[in-house]
């Protein structure tokens, strides 16, 4: 039995429902470069889980200590 991999990156669609925003939120803030990504031939865009999740990270707001 192989072991299952886990992706390191998601093309656009699965990426904005992983983030829960919409696709056309996710180009928007990939083209004010609030996003990473990266471009696979001419449509293909990918982007890093680790930079999703820094993404989310960022927005945090409160945390009450």
């Amino acid at each position: 039995m192989r072991p299952k991999i886990r992706p390191r990156c998601l093309k656009a669609t699965p990426a904005s429902e992983y983030v829960g925003i919409s696709r056309r939120y996710l180009t928007q803030l990939s083209q004010e470069g609030k996003i990473p990504f990266s471009k696979i031939g001419t449509r293909t865009y990918l982007y890093d889980i680790a930079d999703l999740d820094d993404f989310i990270d960022s927005r945090k707001v409160g945390g009450g200590q």
